[in-house]
């Protein structure tokens, strides 16, 4: 997602120039990309976009190989800008992120970094985009920042995203657009707005319903049932970026200023304050206390009264006093990582719940849920702090993944819709809530998006 970096061992002032310059030498007239049909083929190929730290998108595109860097970008549906110059032609912005065809330059520190995986790290184009060659099973990397900044996800992690995200399509219902039900269409929402898709255009097949078209028939009804599921509803349709179903409940609306807290129970009032953020809707100072003062003797949450700390709260309640402003050196997300470090296996994952007699064993949902508690607060899944022997997090993660890009609950498991749902934006370092934009409400009679 950066601005294309080009190195060329020539002399200094051309480093320094290259460094700020994309160099994309083509006669194709200054134009913004669309989406557009895949090339016809059978080679494929993984475009990582980094809009900003914790902003990373995949992209998998289809296509005959050999196929330049540029066109390959072209081919992810993203939106392109560029601007000629007398040397070139330059990268603008992608998605929206960078700057305008006017001024495609306007930030004199960032620009569209351009890199390829080599297989173990990121490494810059000695060329530029219009002139790089992807062959079958290339992954290329744009970061839009500083040249300093830290690269792109680790390839591995975000064509295992995209694996993941090809089965959850493929599972999609051509009846209504949904999931199962209202719990794994939720899931399945969260999942694909981790990777910046939008809802509309999340569909099987060409004129099937969209997952949008789900949520726009059966969003009221879910809202309804509790501030969990209007803020894990609120959570997933900011990041898509569409409008909110008429009728629906908005988590604000469970909010108690006697109480402080969206609901008694710690698991449905931590979901209340997610969604309230995600829909840019003020928090409640009173909210966050009520949540810090729910922290039980050993430092984790419970999701209900009497159910003991797990994992799984602990980690969402982390994410949520982090996105409202709490400092990572308060007393209760220390003593939360405390916990949740209790609850990792020498596997490297985590259980639900230590020391139950349920078992122990780690599973995808825990584990998913507390690297998404670990990146939202500036620390590395993979870094000592979370490595046991030679396994973190998410080594263990990947391990579930199956061959037909599902994820398996446990070790030995099949293919479970919740695991991988929830693998997805811990795979994509995604904290939630992932983006914060206040939603239009929806039409009360709403047409379905069909597409010709």
């Amino acid at each position: 997602m950066r601005k294309v970096l080009l190195f060329f061992p020539v002399s200094i002032a051309f480093v320094l120039l290259a460094s700020i310059f994309i160099f994309l030498r083509s006669s194709t007239p200054v134009f913004a990309a669309r989406p557009s049909a895949p090339v016809t083929g059978e080679d494929q190929a993984h475009i990582v976009v980094k809009f900003a730290p914790g902003e990373n998108v995949v992209r998998p595109i289809i296509f005959t190989a050999p196929i330049s860097g540029y066109a390959a970008l072209r081919l992810t549906g993203l939106e392109v800008i560029t601007h000629e110059y007398a040397w070139g032609f330059a990268i603008c912005s992608i998605a929206g992120v960078g700057c305008p065809e006017s001024d495609c330059f306007c930030n004199p520190n960032k620009f569209w970094n351009y890199k390829y995986w080599d297989g173990q790290a990121w490494q810059g184009y000695p060329v530029g985009s219009s002139e790089s060659t992807l062959l079958n099973g290339a992954t290329d990397g744009w970061q839009w920042g500083e040249f300093t900044d830290a690269d792109p996800l680790p390839a591995p992690l975000a064509q295992s995203a995209a694996s993941a995200l090809q089965w959850l399509q493929s599972k999609q219902s051509l009846i209504n657009g949904g999931y199962t039900n209202d719990s794994g269409s939720a899931e399945a929402l969260l999942a694909i707005a981790a990777n910046n898709h939008n809802a509309i255009d999340w569909r099987i097949q060409a004129n099937s319903p969209s997952l949008h078209d789900y949520w726009a028939s059966h969003g009221a009804r879910y809202s309804a049932r509790g501030a969990a599921e209007a803020g894990k509803l609120a959570v997933g349709l900011a990041a898509s970026d569409i409008c909110w179903p008429a009728l629906a409940m908005r988590p604000t609306q469970y909010f108690s200023p006697t109480s402080g807290a969206y609901d008694p129970e710690t698991g449905f009032h931590t979901w209340g304050m997610l969604g309230s953020l995600a829909l840019d809707q003020p928090v409640d100072a009173a909210a966050s206390q009520y949540l810090k003062n729910m922290i039980r003797p050993d430092g984790g949450w419970e999701w209900n009264t009497g159910f003991g700390s797990d994992s799984n709260t602990t980690s969402l309640a982390i994410q949520a006093l982090i996105a409202a402003g709490e400092p990572l050196t308060i007393t209760e997300i220390i003593s939360g990582f405390i916990f949740l470090k209790s609850a990792q296996n020498s596997d490297g994952g985590f259980t639900y719940q230590p020391g139950s007699p349920y078992g122990t064993d780690s599973d995808a949902n825990s584990t998913a849920y507390a690297v998404q508690a670990i990146y939202a607060a500036k620390q590395d899944p993979m870094g000592a702090a979370w490595t046991v022997g030679s396994a973190n997090p998410l080594v263990y993660l990947l391990s579930l993944q199956l061959p037909n890009g599902s994820f398996s609950y446990q070790a030995g498991g099949n293919e479970n819709l919740y695991a991988t749902t929830q693998a997805i934006p811990a795979l994509l370092g995604k904290a939630f809530p992932f983006k914060i934009k206040d939603l239009p409400a929806c039409p009360t009679v709403y047409i379905p998006f069909i597409r010709n």
